[in-house]
């Protein structure tokens, strides 16, 4: 059953990227719903990961995490450039630029690198346009910090070290 609810969690990202594009096409008067949407989406995948991790089966969708999460990304930065927060352009040309640089390495550091980008645009279209709902997605991360604190300690040491050593850092 938790497997079942862990899957049907990750799938709902795809339901959410395309409902962020459809969004983007209904123009900027739908930034409220867009955030609502987003924030739905990004909490899914912190139950699905609590869902996965008490299945007694292993999940379907679990080798895919990581592409759904990329295509929720995808569909948040489609809704900023449709709805017109971002020029099209610019944002074609980055996706462009992190596709072809994720194809060359193949690596999933440079990826996420390329997802914090984004997660840097967002962030400054919110303050922008919605301040204060900024400063509580803002105390949401921080909780999610505290809670995952471990994980972030192994992780991003390890993301950040990935990087260097494929910069040539020693």
């Amino acid at each position: 059953m938790f497997a079942l609810l862990a899957d049907l969690l990750t799938f709902s990202r795809l339901v959410a990227a395309a409902i962020l594009v459809w969004l983007g096409l209904q123009g900027p008067e739908t930034f409220s719903t867009a955030i609502l949407v987003a924030v739905l989406a990004w909490f899914t995948d912190q139950l699905d990961g609590w869902a996965a991790r008490r299945a007694t089966t292993p999940t379907r969708l679990a080798p895919y995490d990581f592409s759904i999460d990329t295509t929720l990304y995808a569909g948040t930065l489609a809704y900023l450039a449709l709805a017109g927060f971002l020029p099209a352009l610019p944002v074609l040309g980055f996706a462009a630029l992190a596709a072809a640089v994720w194809l060359a390495t193949r690596r999933k550091a440079v990826a996420v690198l390329c997802l914090r980008l984004v997660d840097l645009a967002c962030a400054v279209v919110l303050f922008t346009h919605r301040p204060l709902i900024g400063w509580a997605i803002v105390g949401w991360l921080a909780v999610l910090a505290v809670v995952y604190r471990r994980r972030l300690a192994e992780r991003v040491p390890r993301w950040l070290g990935e990087l260097a050593r494929l910069a040539g850092v020693r």
